[in-house]
């Protein structure tokens, strides 16, 4: 009999992961490999159902076994995994994906059905667990939609990656993977020949990205490992143009219709490719002149290799994508309908409602005597406040730094408060 079973249930609160919760002990609960929980994602703006494709086992676990349970009360979801025997909490972590992005959309809100693949991962478990998946309703409420149950000797579990056969590459390795930030940079678009281009590219966005604080100063934290996967064409998917390629990792420009936007739905390809290496965060290089790029939290981020502003866009998404940092821009073309409701706070550590001005998520970091809000002007160039404008809307959002990274492609480096989010997350993956 099949002892993996599947089951939605009603609608649980959850008031999110504790920064005081103590952490499980590692080898009570786990051994050193991954379990890949992959799933469909399905539904429109206001209904959504999880379903389960297939399991992986994974050779590695990258994660740092210090930190099981998430601290850092990020992202649009968060899977939480109980050992089923005693029913105790032993990994959680937050995560966005393209459905949750997708559901703000205008065609998810016209009640338009579509389905995206989608993964968590965790490290293998010794005995039977129950997986939680809760999403953030638009009053920033955890609320459980989907659970799991696993046991994990099933013998349906997939055991064998199935692209093992392309090349690794050691850009940097500093140390064992539970003590570093473990990154892994994809090829997409380059066929075999044009391999020496892929690690030129890589090397080159590489060394920008780590002339970048805090990047620069906690080199020595991360792993960084390239993996050579080989498309059949060269170039990725240009809808817009009418151009579509035999690329490895899915990747497209026109995600979610927005030109620039560049994501890959081939999510089950992008994993087993990913799933030859330890890695924390994946980076997908694609082999193209055309601007663009992607981040999301937890998921992946992507650039293109080779325009002048590529640099920019490989540390940009790398922002979204590990430091759950949000967009702080304002006047860009976007596709999103209401994607921060006005009074809500975000959940993302660099954009505020300024519901209370006396109580700034930043608040640490502004100095004494300025104005909150902060006028956009030369005056406040150089100190932490609260500017108006971010998040895709000029008026109800509020930025910490006149700008920043995430905020033009002016070359300011992030912005104080940007900086920390990313400290405090390299902390979480290495201490």
């Amino acid at each position: 009999m099949r002892r993996i079973t599947w089951l939605i249930v009603s609608v649980l609160l959850f008031s999110g992961p504790s920064a005081g919760m103590s952490q499980p002990g590692f080898d009570d609960y786990f051994i050193n490999r991954t379990l890949r929980i992959d799933l469909y994602h399905t539904g429109t703006a206001d209904e959504e159902v999880f379903s389960l494709d297939e399991l992986v086992e994974e050779p590695c676990w990258a994660g740092n076994p210090r930190a099981l349970i998430d601290t850092m009360n990020l992202g649009g979801y968060i899977f939480r995994v109980f050992d089923l025997q005693t029913n105790n909490l032993i990994y959680s972590r937050g995560y966005c994906s393209i459905f949750g992005e997708w559901a703000t959309t205008g065609e998810a809100e016209r009640g338009f059905t579509r389905t995206f693949h989608e993964s968590v991962l965790l490290p293998y478990p010794r005995r039977p667990i129950q997986v939680r998946i809760d999403r953030r309703d638009r009053r920033n409420i955890f609320r459980n939609v989907f659970d799991l149950v696993v046991d994990p000797s099933d013998y349906h579990i997939r055991n064998r990656t199935r692209f093992g056969h392309f090349k690794i590459r050691k850009h940097q390795v500093n140390g064992p993977a539970g003590e570093k930030v473990d990154i892994v940079v994809i090829a997409d678009g380059y066929r075999k020949d044009q391999m020496h281009k892929f690690r030129d590219d890589a090397k080159r966005l590489l060394k920008g990205f780590f002339s970048e604080e805090p990047f620069l100063s906690r080199r020595s934290d991360f792993n960084v490992r390239l993996i050579e996967a080989v498309s059949d064409d060269t170039g990725i998917d240009d809808p817009r143009m009418r151009e579509y390629r035999n690329n490895i990792a899915g990747l497209s420009f026109n995600s979610l219709d927005l030109d620039r936007y560049m994501l890959s739905t081939a999510n089950k390809a992008l994993r087993d490719i990913a799933g030859s290496v330890p890695y924390d965060f994946i980076m997908v290089l694609a082999n193209t002149e055309k601007y663009g790029g992607g981040g999301i939290f937890n998921l992946f981020a992507t650039s293109s290799a080779d325009n002048e502003y590529s640099g920019y866009v490989f540390v940009h998404e790398f922002g979204h994508s590990f430091g759950g940092l949000g967009d702080e821009y304002y006047s860009s073309a976007v596709i999103y309908n209401e994607m921060y409701p006005g009074d809500v706070e975000p959940w993302e550590p660099n954009i505020t409602a300024l519901l209370d001005t006396t109580d700034v998520k930043w608040g640490d970091l502004i100095a004494e005597g300025t104005p909150v809000p902060t006028p956009d002007d030369s005056t406040f160039a150089d100190v932490v406040g609260c500017f108006e404008g971010a998040g895709y809307s000029a008026k109800g959002l509020y930025r910490p730094y006149r700008d920043c990274i995430m905020f033009s492609k002016n070359p300011v480096g992030f912005c104080p408060v940007c900086r920390k989010a990313i400290e405090r997350m390299i902390d979480f993956y290495t201490r």
